[in-house]
């Protein structure tokens, strides 16, 4: 089947183009693999005098501010290695070059649970409108059919909940369709909905499409909550579009291999639990999946500002991005459910309120892991920035114990960074900017 014509800008090196465009004119921004309170390296200048004792270098923009907004921050920075913690954050401006800031980007391994769903949600609308040779209706129903069961009887997750138990043969949910299971899977991070998108997209070919992107960091290993041996076979599916040919897509078995991760510290805690008990020794995630936090970014840069140089070539449609971004926008009407899903919304809404923000984001939390990969907009003045950030927290060291100190932890940095860069970045003369406008 032919693909649809792009409608979006490519960047020809994805993020190291990023990284050109986004160089911070203060001289601040820390390097990707800088250590708390270093920033990037001056170039040597030539000099025939002696050399000067050299003069302390300036804390990097968002360390100092991060320090400045919450004296919690010491201890986290001081403990950035054993957090895994991990910031990138981009200044969107009108004009001129976006700057980034960078706190020990992609220094290390860490597991993006739930943040990876935003590129099966692309790479299920890619594939699905490649087969049905347009733009595929997101009303277009899902049939899964499960095994070792005659004909196309649905597997328990997507049987018909009102049909009365007494009938023997299992119907469908109708309400599974395209543009329901990607809302779900991106405003509630529905599991059984990644699945269903995973069955449809299949585990080489998903990997393929995360290349053909540019996103070459991704690794996609598995379903959600089911290990990478078990996650080879997808069942067959079959998509009706609304008065359309069904698209029939066949039971599929993988041997693609991903590459190694490219990443380091694969190894994670101390011990873990499994089937058999208790297992002393690190936990690996080399057949985990993985995103890097560049990446993480970028596919948010390219649903958002697709006109943009680094964005990648996502070939979607206008009215496609649109759903994506609408499933990821928050709503402040539950904040309860708004703090539980996008982690820095409790300190962005101390910080300045929500009548005008605007929360766009996909986040991740398992292993101990918790991550936030949002675009936060104060719509009465424009300023906006992107944020990435991923913090590790496991007090026993024990995986699989599902005793990981979020509470006690990462959802207080969370939220704190939330304020931090709510005040730094939008905070400052808002009502004049608004007036300005």
């Amino acid at each position: 089947m032919r693909r649809l014509t792009p409608r979006l800008a490519l960047g020809a090196l994805g993020v190291i183009a990023m990284a050109a465009a986004c160089a911070d004119t203060r001289g601040e921004t820390a390097s990707a693999s800088a250590q708390p309170g270093t920033s990037a390296p001056a170039p040597a200048v030539a000099s025939a005098a002696p050399a000067a004792s050299a003069a302390p270098r300036p804390e990097p923009w968002l360390e100092r501010t991060l320090r400045e907004s919450d004296p919690r921050w010491s201890a986290w920075l001081d403990q950035a290695e054993v957090l895994r913690l991990q910031i990138l954050v981009t200044e969107v401006t009108k004009d001129g070059p976006w700057r980034t800031h960078a706190l020990r980007a992609d220094a290390e391994y860490f597991y993006p649970a739930s943040a990876i769903k935003t590129f099966l949600a692309v790479a299920a609308l890619r594939t699905l409108s490649r087969k049905a040779g347009e733009e595929i209706p997101l009303g277009s129903r899902i049939i899964r059919c499960a095994e070792r069961k005659p004909g196309c009887q649905p597997p328990k997750e997507d049987e018909d909940p009102d049909q009365p138990p007494e009938e023997e043969k299992r119907k469908h949910d109708p309400k599974i369709r395209v543009g329901d299971e990607i809302r779900k899977m991106l405003s509630y991070s529905d599991n059984d909905s990644y699945n269903r998108l995973y069955d449809i997209v299949g585990h080489a070919e998903l990997n393929e499409e995360m290349r053909d992107m540019g996103f070459d960091s991704v690794r996609f290993h598995h379903r959600m909550s089911a290990p990478a041996e078990e996650s080879r076979e997808t069942l067959r599916v079959v998509v009706r579009p609304p008065g359309k040919a069904p698209i029939e897509i066949g039971k599929r078995t993988s041997t693609f291999e991903p590459p190694p991760t490219p990443a380091k510290a694969l190894e994670v805690g101390t011990a873990y639990r499994d089937r058999k008990g208790l297992i002393e020794a690190p936990l690996s995630f080399a057949n985990k999946n993985y995103v890097s936090l560049h990446d993480l970014q970028r596919m948010n840069v390219s649903l958002l500002f697709p006109e943009r140089p680094e964005a990648a070539r996502l070939e979607l449609t206008d009215a496609q991005r649109a759903h994506l971004v609408s499933s990821m926008t928050t709503s402040f009407k539950n904040r309860k459910h708004a703090a539980e899903h996008s982690p820095l919304t409790p300190g962005v809404i101390d910080a300045i309120g929500d009548k005008d923000v605007r929360y766009v984001g996909k986040s991740g939390r398992a292993y101990g892991f918790h991550l936030e990969n949002a675009y936060v907009e104060d719509k009465s003045t424009g300023r906006a920035f992107f944020v990435t950030v991923t913090v590790y927290s496991n007090p026993d060291g024990v995986m699989n114990d599902d005793d990981y100190g979020y509470d006690e932890v990462t959802r207080p940095l969370l939220a704190s960074l939330g304020s931090a860069l709510a005040k730094a970045l939008l905070g400052a003369d808002r009502k004049a900017d608004a007036a300005a406008r």
